[in-house]
């Protein structure tokens, strides 16, 4: 034990030595990594001093209560570890605070605290062992060291958590009500701020403003920080927020920093879609259209209280409600089942993913019927037959069917339902015919009929002759108006493709014409393809596509990458290791079938290369005619992920025993594409063999070129798929 105490006295004198010399000299000292990885375990180690000041004080006032020679081992014990660990966090706050982006007034004053109660300590230790029976210059020195160590923890609080963080709870339940957003906000309150304040502002706040930018208010946010402004209005692929965000986690830039929470996927595309359309900070909840893209992404992530809903939320209601557990039962990942508010008995049920829809959960949903208020199921492929079940709702007061695909008939359906307030029908084929089945609902006091069947003079006469009912036709531009077409979008649910099927093109607008090319060119108005019957592909290929309509601007192009699923082999092999964090299921995932999104890198269809090139066998049970190989990647360029600067194909009946087939070197991008987003691939084509083993290799570019946010580094090669064909 005195061997113990003498090493940490040593220790003591050494590290408090450091500590004054590099406070003398500071403005002159530049610190390596390794002491800023060591500065960041301050947070860590901060505690055990104050847990131990703690302990001393308590044992010093009832020191008459221990016996006298238990109670000075352990108190001389005490003060030695105190005051070990209180240099040695003092140290390790030094070299944090050397990082920079913090309030420089709390940060002098946690400075100066902090190191003089680690002085302090070190003192106190020296007084208690030089001259124990100064009882009283100890006790005047005890006290003290612990109230400053307490104080000086205070401002560290307000460093990492913001001024006033440990009272904030006390301070009247208004400041810790959670907001309330109404359809009067705007998008941006709703939805954007949100994502802010939880994924950036600890680090980006006015006592700690990394890179000089704060974004705790629209007003600074705009401001930028030392790099400009964070984004570009409309040009969301040159905004640093969503360069930086994209890079893979190691990356130095890569925001939020490794180790601190990450952005969704979901959050991203919010982020990007908002700023690609413009970043208004000002445009209300209400001013967007119901189908705008927009508005569908941000209301998947945030609780809208309209003044409709915040009345149902006060209601009281007359059942019962259903159990937790049968709530949680019915909740998966494409139905959300919740209550309007925590003590009421009502529930909501919203449907994502329209590919994804089964007319079987509406069904399971009955276990609910009489707790069911409100059903959002737009843009889900719902039918007539569905909306039979639906009618069994007894208390349902909100429904949501727009973009679905139902008809009068099925309409005719929901006159059952005597609480219904609000119907959503907008975009359905709903026409001048249901005029006279709205007169049959109870309750009804509003419908949204925009983008349907229903002409401009039935509504007219329908608002005229039925006043209880608010008849909502959204927005109607001038006749002389010209507005651009939304793209085209597919049916197909997957964009690998089996045996004869075809790729189908649709659009929400009637007497839209879509004109599209497989050829790699930009489809025009003239002289394209017109889209009429399901088209057929040969292999890879990129179907581009644009809709045309007199009296509209044509839409911007869409275009989708498609593959034939081929020949597929029995197993696959990898022979190099993928990177530690994108190592998705391993060889299988190239040869599973399921396409990867080009916007998310971390989901598990991508396997990432970086260190090593892309090499992996694929073995064939039975030797199979082959013609060419189709290998599928991401091209994120903004994320380094390039295309493979050169692809090989062996084959044999060995794996020992391979021989070269073909060799290609893919055309590589340019500075024009620096903003492209979206999946790729590279067909090799080769004379027809037939051979029970092939590998392939894709190599990564070892320094990214000088036009590159990255230049000189080495790029990724990311994978999600390899198609054999014949």
């Amino acid at each position: 034990m005195k061997l113990f105490q003498r090493i940490l006295s040593n220790l003591n004198f050494f590290i408090a030595a450091m500590l004054l010399f590099l406070l003398f000299f500071q403005n002159k000292i530049s610190l390596p990594p390794l002491f800023q990885s060591i500065g960041r375990m301050h947070p860590l180690l901060l505690h055990l001093p104050i847990g131990l000041f703690v302990l001393a004080v308590i044992l010093w006032l009832f020191k008459k209560n221990v016996e006298a020679n238990s109670f000075q081992k352990i108190f001389i014990l005490t003060l030695h570890v105190a005051a070990f660990t209180s240099l040695l966090t003092a140290l390790m706050g030094f070299f944090l605070s050397r990082e920079g982006g913090y309030d420089e007034t709390i940060l002098n004053r946690h400075k100066f605290l902090g190191v003089t109660s680690a002085m302090l300590s070190f003192i106190l230790l020296i007084v208690y062992k030089a001259v124990p029976e100064k009882k009283k210059l100890f006790g005047i020195i005890l006290f003290p060291t612990t109230i400053l160590l307490l104080v000086g923890s205070h401002f560290g609080s307000n460093l990492t958590h913001g001024e006033g963080f440990v009272w904030q709870p006390l301070r009247g339940e208004k400041e810790m009500k959670q907001e309330i957003f109404t359809d009067s906000s705007t998008l941006f309150a709703a939805a954007i701020q949100p994502i802010l304040k939880s994924k950036c502002t600890t680090c980006h706040n006015e006592k700690k403003a990394k890179g000089e930018l704060i974004m705790t208010s629209e007003e600074k946010l705009l401001a930028g920080g030392k790099n400009g402004p964070i984004w570009k209005a409309g040009d969301a692929l040159n905004s640093h927020i969503i360069q930086n965000i994209n890079l893979p986690e190691e990356e130095k830039k890569h925001m939020p920093p490794k180790g601190k929470p990450q952005l969704t996927t979901e959050e991203i595309q919010l982020l990007y879609s908002w700023v690609q359309s413009g970043a208004d900070m000002k445009k209300q909840w209400k001013e967007y259209a119901d189908t705008d893209s927009l508005k569908v992404l941000a209301g998947k992530y945030i609780l809208l209280t309209t003044e409709v809903a915040e009345e149902t939320k006060e209601k009281e209601y007359p059942f019962t409600a259903a159990s937790t557990s049968l709530v949680e039962k019915l909740n998966d990942p494409f139905c959300s089942v919740f209550p309007l508010s925590q003590s009421s008995p009502a529930l909501q049920a919203d449907f994502f993913v329209r590919e994804k829809f089964n007319p079987q959960k509406i069904s399971e949903l009955l276990k609910i019927k009489e707790q069911l208020v409100v059903l959002n199921l737009g843009n889900m492929p719902v039918n007539d037959d569905e909306l039979k079940t639906i009618s069994k709702f007894i208390n349902l007061e909100k429904l949501n069917l727009n973009n679905s695909n139902i008809t009068n008939k099925g309409l005719a359906e929901l006159v059952n339902l005597k609480n219904l307030q609000s119907l959503s029908i907008a975009g359905t084929k709903i026409n001048n015919e249901a005029g006279s089945i709205f007169q049959k609902f109870k309750n009804l006091k509003e419908v949204f009929i925009w983008n349907t069947g229903i002409t401009a003079a039935t509504i007219s006469q329908l608002k005229s002759t039925d006043k209880k009912i608010i008849f909502n036709t959204g927005y109607l531009p001038d006749i002389n108006e010209m507005l651009f077409l939304t793209e085209p979008s597919i049916v197909n649910e997957s964009f690998v493709l089996s045996g004869s099927e075809t790729v189908e093109i649709k659009h929400q607008i009637p007497g839209v014409t879509i004109r599209y090319t497989i050829d790699g060119s930009v489809p025009d108005s003239t002289s394209s393809p017109v889209y009429e019957k399901p088209v057929a592909i040969n292999g890879f290929t990129n179907i581009k596509t644009r809709a045309i309509k007199n009296g509209w601007y044509s839409s911007p192009v869409a275009e989708f990458p498609f593959f034939k699923k081929g020949i597929a082999p029995q197993k696959a092999e990898l022979i190099t290791s993928a990177n530690r964090r994108h190592k998705a299921q391993g060889a299988i995932t190239v040869i599973d079938g399921k396409k990867g999104p080009a916007e998310n890198f971390n989901d598990i269809a991508w396997l990432g290369f970086r260190e090593e090139p892309f090499e992996a066998l694929f073995y064939f049970d039975n030797a199979q005619t082959l013609g060419s190989i189709t290998i599928s990647y991401n091209k994120n360029v903004q994320s380094y992920m390039m295309p493979p600067v050169e692809v090989e194909l062996w084959a044999g009946n060995d794996k020992n025993k391979l021989k070269l087939l073909k060799k290609i070197k893919p055309p590589q991008t340019t500075k024009e594409e620096i903003q492209v987003v979206k999946n790729e691939a590279v067909k090799m084509e080769f004379a027809p063999s037939s051979f029970l083993v092939y590998k392939i290799v894709a190599k990564n570019i070892k320094k990214l070129p000088a036009w590159h946010p990255g230049k000189g580094e080495s790029g990724w090669v990311f994978i999600d798929e390899i198609f054999f064909n014949e």
